[in-house]
C-alpha cells in the first residue's frame, strides 16, 4: 500500500528524525553507542522491543530510506521517497506486510476494502506523527510516547527459545 503526504519540513528535518529513531532502537537493543555514519545500506540490527531483525535495504539521505523488519512469522518493508517542493517535503510512503496480499485476493470486496481503510489509517497516523515529532522538536517542545505494553510475554520466550534450538541444530 502506498500513501503520499506533502509536509512543511525539510528533508534534513525528516532524515534527522529517521536517523534518531534508529540509532535510538539500536542503542536500546544492543546497549552499544552507535554514529550516524553507521546508518547505511546492509546495517542489520535486533529491535527487541518489536522482536524482530531490522535490515536497511536502501539508504540515500535525501531521497530514499527502506528497510526490512523480519519476526518468527512475517516480514514488513517500510520505503520513504522523498522529494523537495516548493510546499515542503513530499513523502512517499509504500508498506508491504508479508502474507497480506495473498489473503486479500480471497476476501470479499467489503472485507478487503474494511482492511485496506484500517491499513491506510494506521500508515497515515505514522506520518503524521512523524510530522508532529519533528515540529515538535522545531518548537523546542519535548514529546514523549508511552511504551507499548508487552503481551504475551511467556509464550513470546518460549517460540524464540524454541526456534533458536531448531536453528542450533540444523
Amino acid at each position: 500500500m502506498k500513501l503520499t503526504r506533502t509536509f512543511n519540513i525539510t528533508s534534513d528535518e525528516f532524515y534527522d528524525y529517521l536517523e534518531d529513531q534508529v540509532l535510538t532502537n539500536i542503542q536500546k537493543s544492543s546497549k552499544k553507542k552507535v554514529e550516524k555514519s553507521a546508518i547505511k545500506k546492509g546495517l542489520t540490527y535486533d529491535n527487541k522491543s518489536a522482536q524482530c531483525k531490522v535490515t536497511i535495504d536502501e539508504y540515500q539521505r535525501g531521497r530514499v530510506y527502506q528497510s526490512t523488519m523480519r519476526s518468527i512469522t512475517s516480514f514488513i518493508r517500510v520505503t520513504y521517497h522523498t522529494e523537495e517542493i516548493s510546499e515542503g517535503l513530499k513523502i512517499d510512503f509504500e508498506q508491504f506486510v508479508s502474507g497480506h496480499d495473498d489473503q486479500l485476493e480471497h476476501m470479499n470486496f467489503i472485507v478487503r476494502s474494511f482492511y485496506q481503510w484500517i491499513s491506510f489509517g494506521r500508515m497515515s497516523r505514522t506520518l503524521y506523527d512523524m510530522r508532529n515529532d519533528i515540529l515538535n522538536k522545531r518548537e523546542g517542545i519535548q514529546t514523549y510516547h508511552m511504551p507499548q505494553p508487552e503481551k504475551h510475554k511467556l509464550l513470546r520466550s518460549f517460540l524464540q527459545k524454541r526456534f533458536s534450538e531448531k536453528d542450533e541444530t540444523n
